[in-house]
């Protein structure tokens, strides 16, 4: 994943980088990092070439997941890790309105359903 555009948060000040993502997870934590910076929701979407919805959904589950799943997000993304992916958007959009506790036990469902 590439973002060929990214710039400051005033235009006025445009400086254009590239960054690439290694993975989901990793975009979703450059998302956070640039809202916490100051840019909205639409001023990320417009310079990733995505939607408000998604960047914000990817924002949310951020700022909501649980340590535990953030990290099986994370290390599922490393090509050397060999796991087999489980933190599909979706499912973190929806485990992720649950308390902490309850998220890494719906993570351990998860990972012991893939296992089998």
């Amino acid at each position: 994943m590439c973002a060929s555009r990214v710039f400051s948060a005033s235009e006025e000040d445009a400086v254009e980088h590239a960054i690439h993502f290694a993975g989901t997870c990793e975009l979703a934590l450059w998302c956070k990092l640039l809202r916490d910076r100051g840019w909205t929701g639409a001023q990320i979407a417009r310079s990733l070439g995505r939607s408000e919805g998604y960047v914000n959904n990817l924002i949310r589950i951020v700022e909501r997941a649980s340590l535990a799943v953030l990290i099986r997000w994370k290390h599922e993304q490393e090509p050397a890790s060999g796991l087999e992916p489980i933190c599909a958007t979706d499912w973190l959009m929806q485990v992720c309105v649950l308390p902490h506790d309850l998220q890494d036990v719906e993570l351990a469902r998860r990972t012991a359903r893939l296992a089998e």
